[in-house]
């Protein structure tokens, strides 16, 4: 998708999500290589919501509808991680108790999404989105449960 095809949004989500991606391998001291990315994810996809879009197999009409529900995604989780103290480059110690509340917070956010992705996209889609959120999730748990 070109810049010029975007909805205005677009930047500023794709600027979001950069932010959250080089505060998590900024806070871990961990290159983008070891953040289970995989080393090329900079040079197959020059950004998340062209990569997600590319992953799913979004058309125009899709795109329009699930890419501002994905932000709205991407905020909710920065406000539950600013809730609990995290900060550009700032990962606070919690207890186990805090770890799983803030865990559980992130999983109901996700599946509310899904709930509204349910009407956008196809059964294949669907599982492609739950393979993407799953593999994040699986990630933000590994280095929530180093710290």
């Amino acid at each position: 998708m070109s810049p010029e095809s975007r909805h205005p949004f677009w930047s500023s989500f794709c600027a979001a999500l950069f932010a959250l991606l080089l505060f998590t391998v900024i806070s871990t001291g961990k290159a983008v290589e070891n953040s289970g990315l995989g080393s090329d994810f900079w040079e197959k996809y020059d950004d998340i919501a062209d990569w997600v879009s590319l992953r799913l197999k979004l058309t125009p009409e899709q795109e329009d509808k699930a890419l501002p529900l994905m932000e709205k995604n991407f905020e909710l989780q920065l406000n539950i991680l600013e809730d609990y103290g995290f900060a550009r480059g700032k990962m606070p110690k919690l207890t186990r108790e805090q770890k799983e509340e803030l865990d559980a917070k992130i999983i109901a956010v996700r599946a509310a999404t899904r709930v509204e992705m349910v009407k956008i996209l196809n059964a294949e889609q669907l599982e492609e989105l739950k393979k993407i959120q799953q593999e994040y999730h699986e990630e933000f748990r590994r280095r929530l449960n180093k710290n």
